[in-house]
């Protein structure tokens, strides 16, 4: 049911808008109904960490708006918090079999998101496809490539986690190229920071050396994927799907092949990949591909972003005025004047915590940060119980990474992210207390049914 709701959601526009956000709530909700007919509640569900946080974010939401006289409001707010809640409750009362299904599934997901953003670019596909700054760029069924960066980045971090542990394993490397070319055609700057970082968490976790030799195949299989998608980019250019197709098989066969070879052979077979990739970059069209590349390096290569700029230092003229309650949610209002007198209006911040200060203050902002730590905490606990030491550091990155990547997107604003990034979490979640006990007994009344059944 939760995949079935995250698939939903995502292939739904990230259920933005309120018709999905329904088929998604409903999802969630027989889920969570269905867990707690097998598994009734505990105490140990109360005092879940993220628990009592999110119940007071959502009520502080509530009481912001009531006083600001628009209580429906705060509606959307709440019901994601509750259905984070609901992921984490559920997810802790799967067993280990269970858990790899919700792996497995949630890493398809993430190569189908992936490779509909990847023929959107390959293939000029507007529904996959997302045209800014003279850029073909890939926004899957998301509509918005951050959005899906936002999706490819934690979700390939938790399957190169995954791969840390067994470096040799195919079905991993492929599936970390697939997910890294996906992310490559979105051409999100701050999905790019974001991988860094949680690059950097998971080799303090699992060791540079171990990260970096699992990483260098995909990492190299993905980057000459990129170089063949160069050319179909620019909206002036006419779409290359042959050269692109071939950038990626190429590359999903270099990952492959640089997983089973010894470094050396490895490094050999890279430079060669990169000289490949050179050709594949000038010989067709005559230079054409050239051009391509120094669209995309002006575009995108920079740090420039003066929207974003004007809409942070907007978010912040609002907290000023409002610093402890915020403007009220939803309402706001991001307004500045451009240089030739023009009014520019933004919905959202590009910066999910200067998002919540503005709309509910900087009250919001400290339960916001509460919910945070606990949802640290909680991750944290699982270290010792969790399934997997690879999959526990590989979901810490992703968690380090998606924080991070919410500090330059509305990413929150798209709840079939957030819900993905929950579910990963459940991948490596603490059964609830007693859990070890209530299994134990299963199995020794089975034993003894056995031994019972033996002696008639």
């Amino acid at each position: 049911m939760l995949l079935v709701a995250v698939a939903v959601g995502l292939f739904g526009q990230g259920a933005y808008y309120a018709q999905v956000q329904r088929y998604v709530g409903v999802l969630v909700a027989a889920a969570t109904v269905l867990a707690l007919a097998a598994w009734p509640p505990t105490r140990s569900d109360v005092r879940l960490l993220p628990v009592a946080p999110a119940v007071a974010l959502a009520a502080w939401a509530g009481i912001d708006a009531a006083l600001r006289g628009v209580p429906a409001a705060s509606v959307g707010l709440a019901l994601l918090l509750l259905g984070v809640v609901a992921v984490l409750v559920v997810c802790r009362r799967l067993g280990q079999e269970d858990r790899e299904v919700l792996f497995l599934g949630v890493t398809g997901i993430g190569l189908v998101v992936a490779l509909a953003g990847w023929l959107g670019v390959a293939g000029h596909v507007g529904a996959w496809g997302f045209q800014a700054q003279g850029l073909w760029r890939a926004s899957s069924m998301l509509s918005y490539p951050n959005a899906t960066a936002a999706v490819l980045v934690p979700v390939a971090l938790l399957v190169l986690g995954r791969l840390v542990g067994v470096p040799r394993s195919l079905p991993l490397v492929l599936a970390v190229t697939g997910l890294l070319a996906g992310l490559g055609a979105t051409a999100s700057r701050a999905g790019a920071l974001a991988l860094a970082v949680g690059l950097l968490v998971l080799a303090g976790l699992r060791g540079p050396r171990a990260v970096a030799r699992a990483a260098v195949g995909p990492c190299a299989g993905a980057l000459l994927a990129l170089v063949c998608l160069l050319p179909s980019m620019p909206v002036a250019s006419p779409p290359r799907p042959l050269l692109a197709l071939a950038g990626l098989c190429g590359g999903v066969t270099l990952a492959a092949i640089v997983a089973r070879l010894r470094w050396r052979l490895a490094v050999a077979l890279l430079l060669a990949g990169a000289l490949t990739g050179g050709l594949a970059l000038v010989v067709p069209g005559g230079g054409g591909a050239g051009d391509a590349l120094r669209t995309v390096a002006e575009a995108r290569i920079n740090l420039a972003s003066p929207d974003r700029g004007a809409a942070l230092r907007a978010a912040l003229g609002v907290i000023a005025e409002h610093p402890l309650t915020g403007a009220g949610p939803g309402h706001a209002g991001l307004r500045w004047k451009e240089p030739d007198g023009g009014i520019q209006f933004f919905a959202y911040a590009h910066n999910e915590y200067a998002q919540i200060a503005t709309e509910l203050g900087l009250v919001g902002l400290a339960l916001l940060a509460v919910l945070l730590v606990a949802i640290a905490r909680l991750l944290w606990s699982a270290r010792a119980t969790g399934p997997s030491a690879a999959a526990w550091a590989g979901v810490v990155a992703a968690l380090a990474a998606f924080a991070v990547h919410s500090g330059f997107d509305f990413v929150w604003h798209l709840p079939a992210v957030v819900l993905t990034v929950m579910l990963l979490v459940g991948v490596v979640l603490p059964a609830p207390h007693g859990a070890d006990a209530r299994k134990g007994s299963v199995i020794v009344q089975g034993r003894e049914a056995n031994k019972n059944q033996a002696a008639n």
